[in-house]
């Protein structure tokens, strides 16, 4: 069931159940007023009619209980109405009512009395007052009566007995009245009840439309459509709820982006690290083939096994920087500490010592004071050998290569061939080489300065490349040094 569909449901039945409870309530409370009205009426003018019964009865001549009787009907008869009784001592003189009421079990404290309708008599208990309510044959009635005292008009205190006028009202009308108004208000209520679901109906389904347009966006997106949005017009709840939405498919939209291009940087990582490994173990293959099956003079030989051992270093040194390739390339932050400039210059003069060697070049130290650097000593270390690495490469013999240390970074300097200006931009790619059949005969493989990108990102700084072709290169990192 739909949230609309139980917000109606909910809202009209207890707008039913408390209208009906009212209803009766306030028809209950009516009635009753309605009724001691009457009460009041009928039992003031019963008193008034008594009291005039009572003064024209005094001036009658009557001397005994028979003449008292005929004087009791003549003053009673043409005053009184049809719903009117007179009684003498329980005995019925007058009565023109479509009722019989046997008042000869009516005591004198009122503990019984017995009405009659027709041939059917109905006995219930007697009212404690001179006023009660009863239904009869499903008429309700309300019945009032009053006593008058008959003495003898010789001034004998002696009574003659007890008059008793019986006065009766039909309220049957206010109780049909009571149940017209309950079944009106039910079918009042339920028309009512009818047109508040469906006005409820619209209500929420406009309220609830941005909502829907949520769950569309949704699903939307989750067919992979990450660009979907929805508009939140608005400052309310729905507003912020839409906004929220929206920065979150922003920020499906770039993590998905940020895997889709990792995942095409490992494809092309892996289709350029097979490319690299196929054209040296190819050659290794090919010597170790001939080294079994041909018998090689001595020199052939030595030739063949230093080029496999030449390929196995190159494919060392090319695993272990593409591990550290792939180490780099996630997210974790590293662990920086302060990093003396001046020592890590003199640990990396000693690494590359036998490979500069090797090529008559000299590594020139520039740093006019020890500067500090917050980061991880290994990388930075990795970061600077790279970069003598390379420029040993790019250098001719005899050249000079130099470290410079100033506030603003760490700088390589070579005095080699230089890199062309459209080649600048794609250098720092795995795998890519300006010169690539230079590069492997010196046992490169391209991932030098794509190590180099990673290691200065971590540490927040920016590698920064600068070269003139024949005249040489300056690559660094800027980064902020104490």
């Amino acid at each position: 069931m739909k949230l609309r569909t139980k917000i109606t449901l909910a809202s009209v039945s207890l707008l039913l159940f408390l209208s009906q409870a009212f209803s009766i309530w306030n028809l209950a409370k009516t009635q009753e007023q309605i009724i001691e009205n009457i009460r009041s009426y009928e039992e003031d003018r019963l008193t008034s009619e008594v009291f005039r019964f009572d003064k024209e009865l005094v001036q009658k001549e009557y001397r005994d209980v028979r003449s008292a009787k005929y004087a009791a009907l003549a003053t009673f008869t043409p005053g009184y109405s049809e719903n009117a009784v007179l009684y003498y001592d329980n005995e019925e003189l007058y009565n023109l009512s479509p009722y019989h009421f046997d008042m000869s079990e009516l005591s004198g404290d009122l503990e019984k009395d017995t009405l009659s309708s027709g041939f059917e008599t109905v006995t219930i208990e007697a009212p404690q007052q001179d006023i009660f309510l009863e239904e009869i044959n499903g008429r309700h009635l309300m019945i009032l009566f009053r006593d008058v005292e008959v003495y003898d008009k010789e001034g004998s205190i002696n009574s003659l007995g007890t008059l008793r006028i019986l006065h009766y009202r039909d309220i049957t009308a206010v109780y049909e009245s009571k149940r017209l108004l309950f079944f009106q208000g039910i079918a009042v209520a339920l028309l009512l009840s009818v047109l508040l679901a469906l006005l409820l109906t619209y209500i929420l389904q406009r309220i609830l439309a941005p909502f829907y347009l949520l769950r569309d966006a949704a699903n939307v997106i989750a067919q992979g459509d990450y660009e979907k949005r929805v508009e939140h017009p608005g400052t309310d709840e729905v507003g912020e709820v839409s906004r929220s939405f929206n920065q979150m498919a922003e920020r499906i939209e770039e993590h998905i982006r940020t895997l889709a291009e990792m995942n095409e940087t490992q494809r092309q990582l892996i289709g350029s690290l097979a490319h690299e490994l196929k054209t040296p173990m190819t050659g290794i293959q090919g010597y170790a083939e001939l080294l079994q099956r041909v018998q090689l003079p001595p020199l052939k030989q030595a030739d063949a096994l230093h080029y496999i051992e030449e390929e196995c270093i190159r494919l060392s040194r090319l695993s272990a920087k593409m591990l550290l390739l792939t180490d780099l390339s996630r997210e974790d932050t590293i662990e920086k500490k302060p990093c003396s400039v001046a020592a890590l210059f003199s640990q990396a003069k000693e690494v590359t010592h036998y490979r500069l060697k090797e090529k008559n070049l000299r590594l020139q130290i520039n740093l006019k004071q020890d500067f500090h650097v917050e980061g991880d000593a290994d990388l930075l270390q990795s970061f600077i050998t790279n970069l003598i690495d390379n420029a040993c490469k790019a250098s001719p013999p005899g050249s000079r290569i130099r470290l410079i240390g100033t506030a603003s970074g760490i700088f390589v300097k070579d005095e080699g061939i230089g890199i062309p200006q459209d080649e600048i931009a794609r250098i720092t790619e795995p795998f890519y080489m300006v010169n690539k059949s230079r590069s492997r005969k010196q046992g490169g493989a391209g991932l030098g300065l794509s190590l180099c990108l990673q290691i200065a990102r971590l540490h927040g700084g920016r590698l920064e490349i600068r070269s003139t072709p024949e005249k040489g290169t300056c690559i660094g990192m800027h980064i902020e040094i104490t």
